[in-house]
């Protein structure tokens, strides 16, 4: 990993494509059964990165990420609502691609040792992810 501040590190470009990825691949192993987490999301991107530049850095900003993604699912915020519904399967639901784009693009921010999205740039960015596909 980079030596260096969080901020720096923060700073690592993660496409749309990327977190998708990991999505894709935790779906996959539900739907085989298992109860992926957050370290099985970090063994999978590990080892997808595995002796490619910058591997460190990417899988741990993507695992803060996906992170900062569950933290804000957890709040309750009303606008994720707009974006996701709840699936059939417990502890699962639907969520609209934006949702990924938007995890991607969508500051970190740091407090108190914990990352996280500010809620209401997550939700422009949402937004304007669906106007630019013209779903808006």
């Amino acid at each position: 990993m980079k030596a260096g501040t969080y901020e720096e590190l923060y700073a690592t470009k993660v496409k749309p494509e990327e977190i998708l990825y990991i999505v894709n691949k935790m779906t996959r192993l539900r739907e085989q059964g298992q109860k992926p987490d957050l370290d099985a999301a970090m063994f999978i991107l590990t080892d997808h990165y595995k002796g490619k530049k910058n591997a460190v850095d990417k899988v741990f900003v993507i695992t803060e990420r996906l992170q900062c993604l569950a933290n804000l699912i957890k709040l309750n915020d009303e606008r994720m609502r707009g974006w996701t519904m709840e699936a059939v399967e417990p502890d699962c639901m639907i969520t609209n691609t934006a949702v990924f784009t938007a995890t991607a693009f969508c500051q970190l921010n740091r407090e108190k040792d914990r990352p996280y999205f500010d809620p209401d740039e997550f939700f422009d960015i949402c937004l304007r992810e669906c106007e630019s596909e013209g779903r808006g």
